[in-house]
């Protein structure tokens, strides 16, 4: 495996943000390799793209190209939505336009994340091409112009999809929406459903992969199986995987199931 490191992706007005890119060993086959976006967690208030570190070597094994995104991070009266979205949106308009460089197929991008990561990978899955608008329902247009940020497949472990709906449920999540979000869901009902995945669900969007413990003491079950539903509604391929007895962060061996070899074949049959 190749690894390159802190490759810049987007800098505007000076905020530069980094990505860590870990490329399989030998040449990439006719028509480019598969690509995981992997979004790490931490309440999009903390933690880094080295998070993902000790599971990436299993999927570069694999055949995968995993690129690994730095994105803003909140802080007190600093919130970061939209900007953290945007910046994962670029990270995956960076591999396509890289793709030929990389060995990578633009048409076969995966976004995966885990907790604020795995939110951040379904909004990738649900929100439209074009801008964001951070107060209301999504626009929805984009130009030939703009490379699209839309993905192929998203694997999403236990991520927020209703942020009002957490907010009011889990006082340790509450904390962290407000901080990102910059208003509780009285003060902002329309930031809170524009940073929702759920509020943006559609036919057109790609298959879920959506795993889940049943004993979440943060992000409750009822996110993951919300969304899993809205998807069906609407006739999206989706697979909800509910680990029994599973708190809140876990990789990728849990519950005596390796989860490597169910993500793979998840991700072969919905990039093809």
């Amino acid at each position: 495996m190749r690894v390159e490191k802190n490759v810049t992706y987007r800098d505007v007005a000076g905020d530069r943000q980094k990505l860590d890119v870990y490329l399989p060993a030998g040449p990439a086959p006719a028509g480019g390799r598969p690509v995981i976006v992997a979004i790490h967690g931490g309440g999009w208030r903390k933690f880094s793209k080295e998070e993902y570190e000790p599971i990436v070597a299993p999927f570069a094994k694999l055949g995968y190209i995993v690129v690994a995104p730095n994105y803003r991070l909140s802080a007190p009266r600093s919130p970061s939505w939209p900007t953290n979205f945007e910046d994962v949106r670029d990270s995956v308009r960076w591999v396509r336009s890289h793709a030929t460089e990389l060995g990578a197929d633009p048409n076969r991008i995966a976004a995966m994340g885990e907790s604020a990561g795995g939110h951040l990978a379904a909004l990738l899955g649900t929100y439209p091409d074009g801008a964001v608008n951070p107060d209301g329902p999504a626009v929805g247009t984009s130009s030939a112009q703009v490379v699209s940020a839309r993905v192929q497949a998203v694997v999403d472990f236990y991520g927020p999809t209703d942020l009002s709906a957490l907010d009011a449920r889990s006082a340790g999540a509450s904390g962290p929406i407000r901080q990102f979000l910059g208003a509780s869901p009285e003060q902002a009902p329309g930031r809170y459903a524009s940073a929702s995945p759920s509020s943006h669900v559609a036919a057109t969007d790609p298959p879920f992969l959506i795993v889940h413990g049943s004993r979440d003491w943060l992000v409750n079950v009822s996110q993951s199986t919300g969304l899993a539903d809205k998807l069906s509604s609407v006739g999206v391929p989706n697979r909800l995987e509910i680990i029994p007895g599973a708190s809140h962060g876990f990789g990728l061996m849990v519950g005596g199931r390796n989860l490597l070899d169910e993500i793979d074949a998840f991700l072969s049959a919905s990039m093809p």
